[in-house]
C-alpha cells in the first residue's frame, strides 16, 4: 500500500480518538499516530472535543475531518493525589494491588540486603584490603 492509502484509512475512520481510529481503520498504532500528527499539522483534521481517559491518563482528543479551530480542553485536571487514589482503587478492584505491593516489598528487602552486604564477602574483601595496605 502507498502512504496515501494509509491517510485515506485514517481519514475514513474519523471522528474518534487515536485509539478508536486504530481500531476502526485497522492501521498500526504507529502509523495512525504519525498520520494524525501530520494531518493535524496540515489542517486536514481538527479537535472536535476532549474525552477523559478511561483509566487515569491525560484527556484524549476526539478528531474529525475539517479545518475548523480546535476545541479547547475544558476537563478539570486531577491532582497527583487524586490520580494516585483513583489508580489504587482500580487496582484493588482488579486484584492487581496485592501482587504490586508484594513486588514493592521484595524490592525493598533486596535493596536493604544489598546495602548491608554479605558478611562472608565483606570479610574476604576486608582482609584483602588490609593486606594491600603497607
Amino acid at each position: 500500500m502507498t502512504r496515501a492509502n494509509f491517510s485515506e484509512f485514517v481519514l475514513g475512520a474519523m471522528p474518534g480518538t487515536k485509539a478508536e481510529i486504530v481500531i476502526k481503520s485497522g492501521v498500526s498504532q504507529a502509523a495512525v499516530l504519525r498520520w494524525v500528527r501530520l494531518l493535524h499539522a496540515g489542517r486536514k483534521i481538527y479537535i472536535v472535543s476532549w474525552k477523559p481517559h478511561p483509566r487515569a491518563g491525560a484527556a484524549m482528543a476526539v478528531y474529525a475531518v475539517g479545518d475548523l479551530p480546535d476545541a479547547p480542553c475544558k476537563l478539570q485536571h486531577l491532582t497527583k493525589r487524586q490520580v494516585r487514589l483513583r489508580f489504587e482503587a482500580k487496582a484493588k478492584q482488579d486484584g492487581r494491588w496485592d501482587s504490586m505491593k508484594a513486588r514493592w516489598r521484595s524490592k525493598y528487602w533486596i535493596r536493604k540486603a544489598g546495602a548491608v552486604g554479605d558478611p562472608l564477602v565483606a570479610a574476604l574483601f576486608g582482609a584483602r584490603a588490609q593486606e594491600a595496605r603497607p
